[in-house]
């Protein structure tokens, strides 16, 4: 595994945050939907469909929000198996926190160019632990 294959590898647990946001703003929806029919009488056949629709949604979105929370514990797995302290914890703030190099340069008081550095290093060290593994 490449540096480049890590990088985007590490980025999927951010990815996966977003996307189970996504997952359960839907099933918000789909169950206001059925709620608000719940309300009005003579919506009989309407709320069955939007209740079991809502249902079969849960049922689809649980293994997929599963799947998604598996890969963000294999991503931190990944990241705490790295040996140095210092580019674990770099990993830990642009992979899991999300934040930028930038943002990490200047809460550091280091240059933009000193933490790519270091962030390179880390992504190589996390190929090793992935390759591992």
């Amino acid at each position: 595994m490449t540096a480049k294959e890590v990088k985007a590898y590490l980025s999927r647990y951010r990815e996966s945050l977003d996307r189970a946001k996504e997952v359960n703003a839907h099933l918000d929806e789909l169950k206001a939907e059925a709620v608000a029919l719940k309300n009005h009488l003579g919506q009989k056949v309407a709320l069955d469909d939007a209740v079991q629709k809502y249902v079969d949604a849960c049922d689809d979105a649980g293994a997929y929000l599963d799947m998604l929370d598996n890969l963000r514990q294999e991503i931190r797995q990944a990241i705490e198996s790295v040996p140095n302290v210092r580019l674990r914890a770099l990993l830990r703030e642009i992979y899991i926190s999300g934040k930028s190099i930038v943002r990490i340069a200047a809460d550091r008081g280091q240059s933009y160019e000193h933490i790519c550095r270091l962030h390179g290093a880390a992504l190589l060290a996390a190929c090793e632990v992935i390759r591992q593994t």
